[in-house]
C-alpha cells in the first residue's frame, strides 16, 4: 500500500480535469469521436497533459496525487513503481469495477467480467481465459485466423494494382475480420452488427450521463445469442464453452468491441513501419516467410500501442482505506498510460519507436509504466491473441503490397503525440501474388 499521497491544491485538480481527464472523455473512451480525435492530434493534446503530469511530479514528489473532486476523489499516480503496486494487487483491494466503468459498460455489457464483483468475477474470468486462449502464445485456432486474415486482406490490396490504402478501407476489412473470428464465417456480412455495437458503444461514451436504451441492448444482445447457438467451428464463439451460468452476449461484446482499438493500433503500426525503413524491411521479410513467430513485427505492434496507447488511462477503486495515506475506500485511482509510456524525463526513447524494449517477448513492463494490455491478475485475456491477429494482419498487407506513408508526414526521430488513425493514408502498390502460406509452427491439425 501507498505510505503516503500527496494533495493536490484546486487549481492544479483544475488542470488536471481540464487538460487530461476532459480531452481523454472527449476523444472517447469506448468508441473514438473522429472529430475530436482530429483536434487532439492538431493542437497536441496528449503531449500537453504529458507535461502537465510532469509538473504536477516535479511540484509534488512522486508519491500518488490526491485530487478532491467532490463525491469522487481520485488518486493520480505519478511513479511506476505504484502502476505495479495496484495492477498486481487488482482485484483485491484495487478493484476494476470502478464507478465509472459501470456506468460506461452497463450500456453495453451490463454482465462482463470488468465489471463484476469478486465472486461474479472468479466464475465469468475462465471463460475469456480459455476461449481466448490467454496463456498460450499462439491461440490453437491460429491458423484458421491466417487464412481468414489473408482473404480479406487480399480483397482490399487487390482491387488495383496501385492504390490509396486509408482508414474506411482497411477498416471494412478488419471488422469482416474480427465478425468472422469472433463468431464465424456466417458473421462475416452482418456490418448490422457491428452499426448496432457502435450505437451501444456511443452511449457508452456517455456513461453517468445518458440512459440505458434497453431495447437497443435487448435487440443486440439477441443477435450475439443467435452466433453462441450456432456456435461455428474456427471461431472464438465455437471455440469457447457452453457454461450457461455466465453471460456470453455481455462478454462477446467485449471481444469485438475490444478489437476495434487492436485495428487502430495495427493501422498506426503500418504507418511506423513505413516511417522506419529498416523496420519495414526486418518486418517485411518476416511476412514472407512461413514462420508464425514474427518478433520484429509484434515489437512494433506493442511500441504503436506505447506511443499512441488506445486505453489512455486504466482505472481501479479501493476496495478498502488505506489508512497510512488516509484514503477511504472507494477512492478511485487513475493510471493515465500516455505519461509512463511518453515521459521523456526518464525515457530517452519517448518520442520515437524502440522495438527492443519488446523483443524478449513481454507485453506488460508495469515496473517501467508500461501496460498496453494491462498487468497483473486483471490483464487483457486477449493479451497474446491481439498482437497475434496484428501481427497476421501486418504480414498481409505487407506480403502484398508496398506501403509508403503519404499522409501525415512524420518525423522518425520526434512522433507525434496523438496520431489520428482516421486520417492515415498510404500508398500502397501492389506486389507480386504471395504465395499460399502456412505457417510451420500450424501444419498440424488441432
Amino acid at each position: 500500500m501507498f505510505p503516503t499521497v500527496s494533495v493536490a491544491s484546486r487549481l492544479d485538480t483544475l488542470k488536471v480535469l481540464t487538460r487530461i481527464v476532459l480531452p481523454t472523455f472527449g476523444k472517447g473512451v469506448i468508441i473514438r469521436r473522429p472529430a475530436v480525435e482530429g483536434l487532439a492530434e492538431r493542437f497536441n493534446l496528449d503531449l500537453t497533459a504529458v507535461r502537465l503530469m510532469q509538473q504536477l511530479r516535479r511540484k509534488h514528489g512522486p508519491a500518488p496525487l490526491l485530487l478532491k473532486i467532490p463525491f469522487r476523489p481520485q488518486l493520480l499516480l505519478l511513479d511506476p513503481r505504484d502502476v505495479e503496486l495496484v495492477l498486481s494487487q487488482s482485484p483485491e483491494p484495487f478493484s476494476p469495477a470502478t464507478k465509472e466503468k459501470r456506468a460506461a459498460l452497463n450500456h453495453l455489457e451490463p454482465g462482463n467480467v470488468l465489471i463484476s464483483n469478486p465472486p461474479r468475477r472468479v466464475q465469468t474470468r475462465p471463460y475469456h481465459e480459455a476461449a481466448l486462449a490467454t496463456s498460450e502464445r499462439h491461440h490453437p485456432l491460429a491458423c484458421r485466423f491466417q487464412t481468414v486474415i489473408d482473404e480479406e486482406i487480399e480483397r482490399i490490396i487487390s482491387t488495383h494494382e496501385r492504390q490509396e490504402l486509408n482508414w474506411p478501407l482497411f477498416a471494412t476489412a478488419w471488422f469482416k475480420i474480427v465478425r468472422r473470428l469472433a463468431l464465424g464465417d456466417s458473421a462475416r456480412e452482418d456490418k448490422g452488427l457491428t452499426d448496432l455495437l457502435n450505437r451501444l458503444r456511443g452511449r457508452s461514451n456517455w456513461a453517468f450521463f445518458l440512459r440505458k436504451d434497453a431495447k437497443l441492448l435487448k435487440e443486440f444482445q439477441r443477435i450475439i445469442q443467435k452466433y453462441v447457438d450456432r456456435s461455428e467451428a474456427g471461431s472464438l464463439v465455437g471455440f469457447g464453452s457452453k457454461d450457461h451460468s455466465v453471460d456470453l452476449p455481455s462478454q462477446i461484446a467485449q471481444w469485438l468491441f475490444a478489437f476495434d482499438p487492436a485495428g487502430m493500433a495495427t493501422f498506426r503500426t503500418l504507418a511506423l513501419l513505413a516511417t522506419y525503413p529498416e523496420h519495414l524491411a526486418a518486418a517485411q521479410a518476416e511476412a514472407s516467410s512461413r514462420e508464425i513467430e514474427r518478433p520484429l513485427t509484434r515489437a512494433c505492434f506493442l511500441e504503436a500501442l506505447r506511443l499512441w496507447p488506445t486505453t489512455p488511462a486504466i482505472l481501479r477503486e479501493t476496495t478498502t482505506e488505506i489508512a497510512a495515506a488516509k484514503v477511504e475506500a472507494g477512492t478511485g485511482l487513475i493510471i493515465f498510460t500516455p505519461f509512463f509510456h511518453r515521459d521523456d524525463a526518464n525515457l530517452k526513447c519517448a518520442h520515437r519507436m524502440e522495438p527492443s524494449i519488446w523483443i524478449d517477448g513481454n507485453d506488460a513492463l508495469p515496473l517501467k509504466g508500461f501496460v498496453p494490455f494491462s498487468a497483473g491478475p486483471a490483464i487483457c485475456p486477449a493479451h497474446n491473441l491481439v498482437p497475434l491477429v496484428a501481427t497476421m494482419a501486418i504480414g498481409a498487407v505487407l506480403a502484398r503490397a508496398s506501403i509508403k506513408l503519404t499522409s501525415p508526414r512524420m518525423d522518425a526521430s520526434a512522433l507525434p503525440g496523438t496520431l489520428n488513425h482516421f486520417t492515415l493514408k498510404f500508398d500502397a502498390q501492389r506486389s507480386p501474388s504471395p504465395a499460399a502460406r502456412t505457417p510451420k509452427a500450424l501444419q498440424r491439425p488441432y
